[in-house]
C-alpha cells in the first residue's frame, strides 16, 4: 500500500489515495523489499534473485511498468543481510561477512545494466554489527546499533571507491533507537523477577486476543527456545492500558495469573511464553533460584541492564532525554530468548553461557541483580561467582557484596564487557530503579563507579575497565591473540604465543562490541572522568597477568579487549575476558571453552 505524507513537516497530513491496495498480493514471499526512489521497488527473492518493479502512477492507483510483472535484474543476493538505497541507482548492501558493498543500477528501467558489471564493491567493514542501516541520500548512511545508538556516516565518493567523511568513523547522533521485534497481541511482565521453590510470582498480561501460556526452561542453543516444564494453559482477551509515564511508574496492571515455583524446577532462566492466535510469542523471562541444595557456581542475570535498555512506554536509560527512574513493572520485549540472527547482549546472549554450563556438568544456580543486591544467603559456599556478558549497571550495595565475597576467599569469573560500569539504585521493593543519580540533566559521567566519592573504579576488582574508545563502531570485533601461552589456564589447548582464538561467534569474533582494558589510568582526585582514553581513572590490582589481547584495529585510540587473571588478597582468583562479544564466540569455539573449563575446574578443586 502506498502512503504519501503530504506535509513532510511532522504534522498529520496524508495525501488522497494513501493506504490504497495497488497490487494483488504475493509480496510476502520476498525476503526483502526496498525502495529505489521514483516509484521503483526492488525485491529480493528467497533464492537470491533481485527483481525490479515500478509504480508508474504513484498516486494510489494501480499502474505498473511491465503490467506489474517483476523484471529479474540480478542474482546472488542471499549473501545480503541488510540494504539501503542511496539515490541515483546506488544500493548499499551489508553482507553476512560484515562488508558494506556498493552497487549501482545504471538503467533503472528493469534491464540488467550495472556499474562494474554488477559486482559489489566493498567499501566498508564491520557493518554486520548494526541492527539496521538506513539511507539519508547523497551518500549519507545511518547505522542503528543493537543497543540503540544512531551513527552517521557519509560515502563521499559514491562510486565504489573508499572515501568516507570523518575517516570512516561513525558519529553518534542519537540514542534510544531500539529496533522492536514483531509485535504480538500479548504483552506482559511479572513480579518479582525471581523466585525459589514455594515462592509466588505474579504475572500481569494485556492481550488483544486469546492466547496460550507455556512455562519454559530456557536452555537450548537453537531451534526451540526452551523445554516445557508444565502443561500449557489458555489466556483470554483482556486489554489493560498503561499510564502516561509507565516507564517510571510501572503499568499497575491487574494480576492475570500467578505461579508458585515447584520444588523440582532446576535453577535457571525461565519464560512464561505467551503465544497469540497468529502464532507470535511474547516471552516473560524470570529466574528460578535454587532450593536448599546448591549447585557449584552462581551466575547473575543482568536484569539491571535489561531494564536500562527497555524503552517500553516511551523511555529508557538511553532515550534522548534519559529517565531518572525506570520500572520493572512493564513489558520488556528486548529480553526475548529467540535468536533472530542479530547481535544480542541481553537474555539470548546470557543463555549461550548458561546452556554450555548445563551441557558440560558445571552446575550453576541463577540469581538476578536484585537478589545479589539484597544478599544471597551462603554465597561463600559457591565455588565461584560468574558475571555474564553485559553486567553494566550495578548498585553500590552490589559492589559492597562483591567486595565482601572476594575478601572472604571467593572466586570470580567475569565473562563479559562493560561490567560494573554505572551505578543504579533500587527503591522500595526493588521494582523501580533510579539512574543518573536521579537527575538526567547532569549526564551519565558523574554516576560511573570510577567517579564515585570515593572512586570505585571497576578495574581495581575486575582487573579491566571499559573505555568508550573500545566500542563496536570504532573498533570492530576481532579474535584475541595469545600473549601468555604458558599460563595454566591454557593447559590442553596447544596454544602458542601469537595464536588467534575466538575467530568467530554469534556476535562476531570474541573481542568486540564493548571491550575493557587493564591499562592504568591516573586522573587526579576530584576530576569527573569521561571514560575515554586519556580521561580515565583506575589501576588493575598488583600481580595482574594479561593472557591475551584483542586484535581489533581501533579508529580512535589504541585500545583492545584484555583477557586477564590475578590472585586477589582474599585468596581467590579473578579471571576476566574484557569483551561483550566473548560469550557468543565461547558458545562455538572449543578453545575458549577449554580455557573457561580450566578456570572453573580450578575453582571447583
Amino acid at each position: 500500500m502506498p502512503v504519501n505524507d503530504a506535509a513532510r513537516n511532522g504534522t498529520v497530513a496524508w495525501a488522497a489515495g494513501s493506504g490504497q491496495v495497488i497490487s494483488s498480493g504475493g509480496w510476502d514471499s520476498y525476503a526483502r523489499v526496498f525502495s529505489g526512489g521514483d516509484g521503483i521497488l526492488y525485491a529480493i527473492a528467497t533464492n537470491g534473485d533481485l527483481f525490479y518493479y515500478r509504480d508508474e502512477a504513484r498516486n494510489g492507483t494501480a499502474s505498473w511498468s511491465f503490467g506489474g510483472a517483476p523484471q529479474k535484474i540480478g542474482n546472488g543476493w542471499t549473501t545480503i543481510r541488510d540494504v539501503a538505497y542511496g539515490g541515483n541507482g546506488i544500493i548499499y548492501a551489508v553482507g553476512h561477512d560484515g562488508g558494506l558493498y556498493w552497487y549501482q543500477d545504471f538503467a533503472r528501467n528493469g534491464t540488467a545494466s550495472w556499474a562494474k558489471t554488477g559486482a559489489g564493491e566493498r567499501i566498508g567493514w564491520g557493518w554486520n554489527g548494526f541492527a539496521r542501516i538506513l539511507s539519508g541520500q547523497d551518500g549519507v548512511l545511518y547505522g542503528v546499533t543493537p543497543d540503540g545508538f544512531l551513527m552517521f556516516y557519509r560515502d563521499l565518493a559514491r562510486d565504489g571507491t573508499v572515501n568516507w567523511a570523518n575517516n570512516g568513523q561513525g558519529q553518534q547522533i542519537g540514542s534510544g533507537w531500539f529496533i522492536a521485534p514483531e509485535a504480538s497481541d500479548v504483552q506482559g511482565y511479572c513480579w518479582p523477577l525471581s523466585g525459589g521453590p514455594g515462592e509466588r510470582l505474579s504475572f500481569c498480561i494485556s492481550a488483544r486476543s486469546d492466547y496460550t501460556v507455556t512455562y519454559l526452561r530456557l536452555q537450548t542453543q537453537s531451534g526451540a527456545v526452551g523445554t516445557p516444564v508444565a502443561p500449557p494453559f489458555h489466556g483470554a482477551t483482556h486489554i489493560q492500558g498503561a499510564p502516561p509515564e509507565a516507564w517510571a511508574d510501572g503499568c499497575s496492571w491487574q494480576e492475570t495469573f500467578s505461579l508458585t515455583i515447584p520444588d523440582d524446577w532446576v535453577s535457571g532462566l525461565y519464560s512464561a511464553q505467551c503465544v497469540d492466535q497468529a502464532g507470535r510469542a511474547f516471552d516473560i523471562v524470570f529466574a528460578v533460584k535454587p532450593g536448599p541444595r546448591r549447585a557449584d557456581f552462581a551466575v547473575l542475570a543482568n536484569v539491571n541492564t535489561w531494564n536500562a535498555y527497555n524503552d517500553w512506554g516511551g523511555h529508557s536509560h538511553y532515550s534522548a532525554d534519559g529517565a531518572a527512574r525506570l520500572s520493572f513493572l512493564r513489558p520488556n520485549p528486548s529480553t526475548s530468548p529467540v535468536d533472530d540472527g542479530s547481535l544480542n547482549h541481553l537474555t539470548r546472549a546470557e543463555l549461550w553461557l548458561l546452556n554450555w554450563l548445563d551441557g558440560n556438568n558445571y552446575r550453576a544456580d541463577v540469581y538476578t541483580d536484585l537478589d545479589f543486591h539484597n544478599g544471597i544467603p551462603y554465597i561463600g559456599e559457591y565455588n565461584a561467582l560468574i558475571l555474564n556478558t553485559h553486567p553494566e549497571y550495578w548498585s553500590d550495595r552490589m559492589r559492597d557484596q562483591l567486595d565482601s565475597y572476594l575478601a572472604n576467599g571467593g572466586n570470580l569469573l567475569y565473562l563479559g564487557g562493560n561490567g560494573l560500569f554505572e551505578r543504579c539504585t533500587p527503591f522500595g521493593d526493588g521494582s523501580v530503579e533510579e539512574f543518573f543519580g536521579g537527575d538526567p540533566s547532569q549526564g551519565r559521567d558523574r554516576n560511573y563507579f570510577r567517579n564515585a566519592n570515593p572512586p570505585r573504579p571497576e578495574r581495581a576488582v575486575l582487573g579491566v575497565g571499559f573505555l568508550f574508545n573500545n566500542y563496536l563502531t570504532t573498533s570492530p570485533p576481532a579474535p584475541y591473540r595469545v600473549t601468555n601461552a604458558t599460563h595454566r589456564f591454557f593447559n590442553g589447548t596447544g596454544l602458542a604465543n601469537g595464536d588467534l582464538i575466538g575467530k568467530s561467534g554469534h556476535n562476531g569474533p570474541a573481542s568486540g562490541w564493548e571491550m575493557d582494558t587493564s591499562d592504568t589510568a591516573t586522573a587526579p582526585a576530584g576530576q569527573v572522568v569521561s571514560a575515554w582514553e586519556g580521561n580515565d581513572r583506575g589501576a588493575p590490582p598488583p600481580g595482574i597477568e594479561v593472557l591475551a589481547l584483542g586484535t581489533n584495529t581501533p579508529v580512535d585510540g589504541q585500545l583492545v579487549g584484555h583477557m586477564t587473571h590475578y590472585q586477589h588478597s582474599g585468596g581467590g582468583l579473578v579471571f576476566s575476558v574484557g569483551s561483550l562479544c566473548f560469550t557468543g564466540s565461547f558458545a562455538v569455539d572449543p578453545i575458549l571453552q577449554r580455557i573457561v573449563a580450566n578456570v572453573l575446574n580450578e575453582c571447583r578443586a
